[in-house]
């Protein structure tokens, strides 16, 4: 099955967030406080959100137009997998015993670098034995793999949601986003506040989800019954967005940025411009997004012997970043979304 031309400026918008994502790691990886996108959060944080609110929208959307588990489960690792299992590979065998400060010997005798395999499962570990330990940040070889395990639990919730055969769905789905809303606002405090992006993150997952499943969705049929579900689920909706801004600390900010992103994607269904450049591309921005930071790290290792300033490693990062994401997409991802089940016609 080939990959669907774009009519919309999605994917161009997907690039733009993966690209915030690495400008705003390039700061913490040299070192710098990363600059705040309009106050409300990291560049880093703004893309992935715009991520997650986007793949919840579309998600939902590809579990409607076929509601199978074992396809749309096989659709979504075949996006997920194939790159991911690449990039774990090629770091364990050929990143870490060159950027290691240990020796070939010792590297390999340490249980860290097998344990990093777990990676191309979700099971994510951050470093490897003597990697990138003389470089400012040395706590992660690729700290952008988190948000991976995040999404595919998130896919998870979508399909148990979707397999509930009683009441109105519309309804379903507002009360998916009311409770996500309450566990980002209250779940870290159970289990520890290093989970609070991973809730929060959830959420905004959800409120795609609600966007696409509610917000966008036009049913023909105006009986009494659904209209009462419509209002409802559209009642909920508003309570969940309530929720999401008074209960944190810094629920302006993370409400802002929700609502930043409902509007960037409303933007981008609208007009077909970026489409120009993204079907001569391809899709890079999951290329772009789990490559970038094993690539900023390579550089920043480099730079610290040749004196390279944040400009010039910022431009080689995106540059080498850009040439890896396109081959991927063209002869990996591309190739692997020919794989993709479609629903059978009766």
């Amino acid at each position: 099955m080939m990959p669907v031309v774009q009519k919309n400026s999605l994917d161009l918008l997907r690039l733009v967030a993966a690209s915030w994502v690495l400008y705003g790691h390039q700061h913490a990886l040299m070192g710098h406080a990363e600059p705040l996108f309009f106050g409300w959060t990291t560049f880093g944080g703004a893309g992935v959100t715009i991520f997650f609110f986007l793949s919840g929208m579309l998600v939902w959307s590809s579990w409607v137009r076929d509601e199978d588990l074992r396809r749309f489960f096989m659709r979504r690792s075949l996006r997920i997998f194939p790159a991911l299992w690449v990039i774990v590979l090629v770091t364990v065998f050929l990143l870490g015993p060159v950027f290691s400060t240990l020796g070939l010997m010792d590297y390999w005798a340490s249980s860290s670098s097998w344990r990093y395999l777990s990676t191309a499962l979700l099971v994510v570990n951050h470093s490897l034995p003597g990697v990138f330990a003389d470089n400012p940040f040395s706590a992660a070889v690729n700290g952008s793999l988190w948000t991976l395990r995040v999404e595919f639990l998130c896919y998870i919730t979508v399909a148990a949601l979707g397999c509930i055969t009683w009441g109105s769905r519309q309804v379903l789905i507002a009360l998916g986003l009311g409770l996500s809303v309450l566990l980002a606002s209250f779940a870290p405090q159970v289990v520890g506040l290093r989970f609070v992006p991973h809730f929060e993150m959830v959420a905004v997952f959800w409120a795609g989800v609600y966007y696409a499943g509610v917000i966008q969705s036009k049913g023909e049929d105006k009986n009494t019954y659904v209209a009462l579900n419509q209002a409802l689920a559209w009642g909920l909706g508003a309570l969940s967005l309530l929720g999401f801004y008074l209960w944190s600390d810094r629920g302006l900010e993370r409400t802002a940025m929700l609502v930043c992103a409902a509007v960037l994607v409303q933007v981008a269904l609208k007009f077909s411009a970026g489409a120009k450049l993204t079907n001569r591309l391809g899709d890079l921005s999951y290329g772009v997004y789990i490559f970038a930071f094993p690539v900023q790290q390579i550089v920043v290792h480099w730079g610290q012997g040749a004196g390279w300033g944040f400009g010039v490693s910022l431009a080689l990062s995106f540059v080498l970043t850009g040439a890896l994401a396109f081959a991927s997409w063209h002869l990996l991802e591309k190739q692997a979304l020919r794989f993709k089940p479609t629903a059978r016609r009766v």
